[in-house]
């Protein structure tokens, strides 16, 4: 089984990343900006328990931000997520 590299890809990825951990909190899926940012507090917990660095948040967060302009900006992105 290959990845789906595209940015609709990622996203339903992500989509179903979210809604198990929301159901892992025993909570009901709405699918809401909130669910998103309690699972990127909880993964940034995560990051801070694994290194304790210099700016381990912040570093994650700038890596994860070019990631995503990365991909999202991709002019060769073939059915991806549109601004």
């Amino acid at each position: 089984m290959t990845a789906d590299t595209t940015n609709e890809g990622r996203a339903n990825r992500a989509q179903a990343v979210l809604q198990q951990y929301v159901q892992a909190k025993g909570d009901r899926f709405e699918s809401n900006s909130s669910e998103i940012a309690d699972l990127i507090a909880d993964l940034l917990h995560l990051r801070a328990r694994l290194d304790q660095g210099h700016r381990p948040i912040e570093n994650t967060l700038r890596m994860a931000r070019l990631h995503f302009e990365a991909e999202h900006n991709n002019p060769e992105e073939m059915g991806g997520v549109s601004r």
